[in-house]
């Protein structure tokens, strides 16, 4: 049942999303500075998504290059940028290849032939909690294409797929006519598919188990409350959960602390009646709906 409070409460925060720099392991692509690129095109796939909102790349440019922050590493630096930004997940990651090379058999001044070999390698491009330090997940992409030029090159005379290959190093990374060339187009059925992993990892989790005799709200202090729920039943720190008196919904609540096996502690996010000890939990809000799954 959906009451009318909620249904005018207006939609779940979203999940605020830091893309850092990635780990540049290709090299040199023409003008591409594929570390900053890299995080930069697959946070504007993310950001398409309605369940969460990417920080925009000035503002973790700048933290980035903070002083305050060069003496942490690793998983210890991204969840303290993370803070600073005040993001609910961080994405790091690695670029292990991302280009296109060309293979030339015979003289190419006679008579040649040529392939061309693009490929696209993202490795370690993990999913860091904020709030709680911990590694959500761990996603790779490879995606590679060879295409081959028909027939011979008689006297270096130049083919189209001569000139295409040369465009790319002169295109901006990520704009409008890099997608429209080739190897763009292999880009972005990679980025598509690793950003749509990111999101339903993010998103879409086992439910909840709410078949305890103790799933019910135990304690209630201020604006918080303490929850039948823990660990051992698939909660996790900032899951927004309905409570309810029967089949009214009287509250949302949003899980703040991690106690222990069947027991976590909860913010209240709106509140439509009195909350009191008993009322039932319900399942976990999805960070694109308003309405319980």
């Amino acid at each position: 049942m959906l009451d009318v409070a909620v249904a005018a409460a207006g939609p779940l925060p979203v999940l605020r999303l830091a893309l850092l720099d990635f780990e540049d392991r290709a090299g040199f692509q023409a003008e591409w500075h594929l570390s900053r690129d890299v995080p930069d095109l697959l946070g504007r796939y993310l950001d398409a998504d309605d369940a969460v909102s990417v920080i925009p790349t000035k503002e973790v440019a700048a933290v980035q290059q903070n002083k305050r922050f060069k003496k942490y590493q690793g998983l210890d630096r991204a969840v303290r940028l993370g803070q600073f930004l005040e993001a609910d997940v961080v994405i790091t990651g690695a670029v292990e290849k991302l280009g296109m090379r060309r293979v030339t058999v015979g003289n190419p001044n006679l008579a040649g032939y040529k392939s061309y070999h693009s490929v696209v390698h993202l490795s370690q491009v993990q999913l860091i909690r904020v709030a709680t330090g911990e590694l959500v997940e761990t996603f790779e992409t490879l995606k590679d294409s060879t295409e081959k030029s028909y027939g011979l090159d008689l006297f270096g005379r130049p083919r189209q797929q001569d000139r295409v290959f040369r465009e790319l190093f002169e295109v901006a990374f990520g704009s409008e006519r890099f997608f429209e060339l080739a190897f763009g187009q292999l880009v972005d059925v990679a980025f598509r598919d690793l950003s749509s992993q990111m999101i339903t990892s993010l998103t879409e989790r086992p439910p909840i188990d709410l078949s305890g005799e103790q799933a019910q709200v135990l304690a209630v202090e201020a604006d918080e409350v303490y929850l039948g729920i823990g660990i051992s039943d698939r909660v996790e720190y900032g899951d927004v959960l309905p409570l309810y008196d029967k089949e009214v919904r009287i509250a949302l609540v949003r899980v703040h602390q991690l106690i222990g096996p069947h027991l976590c502690k909860a913010e209240v996010v709106e509140k439509f009646g009195v909350i009191n000890t008993g009322l039932r939990i319900g399942q976990r809000l999805s960070r694109n709906a308003q309405a319980d799954n």
